[in-house]
């Protein structure tokens, strides 16, 4: 079964926000510089502005938040684990932060790890689909089947346009035998998404194997 784009998981950039009235202009300069060095996938430029808005002022939560995107992309992850850490010792309900650490623990392994920190996100924000879906992936690799359908209904319940968490409820349906359920979810997911995640041969693919199990 391909995997590798439905695995595929986004980090949140742009919730990534500079709080001017907390900070002097100096150090607004070097996070505006570092978060757009992001958005330009210009890493280690963002690491350095990071690095000089956090001695400036090293209370502040977003400069290693914003460190440890850098760092993910860069696939650093024990260093952006570090940073998502510090961020959430400076601010516990950085619910923002919970979700990217789990990103990093599931990169590297620690789904355990990663569970916990999605359902600390999810305790803090309830309504956003991403941490769901995050959840349900994981939820999938450990073979727990029911939550993982479960999440994914959620994300469909907040979001219902999100091809992928029809795709991903479709393949947990197939792991569980539930036939035409899951048809019905990679039909769906065809309908929302088509090829835009180069996983429409894979879930038509899903969809004859069902129908065809012989063949």
């Amino acid at each position: 079964m391909k995997i590798t784009n439905f695995y595929r998981i986004i980090l949140p950039i742009t919730l990534l926000i500079i709080n001017s009235s907390f900070l002097f202009s100096q150090e607004e300069g070097y996070l505006k510089t570092a978060h757009d060095a992001i958005l330009n996938k210009q890493y280690t430029i963002a690491i350095q502005n990071y690095n000089k808005a956090i001695e400036k002022h090293s209370g502040y939560a977003p400069s290693y938040y914003g460190r440890g995107l850098a760092h993910s992309y860069l696939k650093e992850y024990k260093e952006a684990i570090e940073d998502f850490t510090k961020a959430i010792e400076l601010d516990p309900l950085y619910h923002e932060a919970y979700y990217s650490r789990a990103i990093n623990y599931k990169n590297i392994g620690k789904n355990n790890e990663a569970l916990a920190d999605l359902d600390k996100a999810i305790e803090i924000n309830k309504v956003i689909p991403d941490y769901y879906y995050l959840r349900g992936i994981i939820h999938y690799v450990e073979k727990n089947y029911d939550k993982s359908y479960n999440d994914y209904t959620k994300v469909l319940d907040l979001k219902p346009n999100y091809g992928l968490a029809y795709y991903g409820r479709g393949v947990v349906n197939k792991a569980q035998n539930k036939k035409d359920s899951a048809i019905k979810d990679f039909e769906k997911y065809l309908e929302l998404n088509g090829n835009k995640d180069n996983l429409a041969a894979e879930a038509q693919r899903l969809i004859n194997e069902i129908k065809n199990p012989e063949e």
